[in-house]
């Protein structure tokens, strides 16, 4: 995932997105975790431990 490309205040100017669109984006996500999941269930994805994973994106915790 990349950093945002604007600031969030930018967002509150934006309308509402639609049932439709929201439908839309819904939809994706929905595949996507979907074929994440085949992967990881497939062999194909690589997972590693929560506690692994707090450690690289915020470092030692408390």
């Amino acid at each position: 995932m990349g950093a945002p490309t604007r600031p969030a205040e930018s967002l509150v100017d934006e309308p509402e997105p639609s049932a439709e669109e929201l439908a839309e984006i819904e939809a994706a996500w929905e595949a996507e975790v979907l074929w994440r999941a085949a992967e990881h269930d497939a062999g194909r994805a690589e997972s590693i431990p929560w506690e692994q994973a707090r450690k690289e994106w915020f470092g030692k915790l408390r």
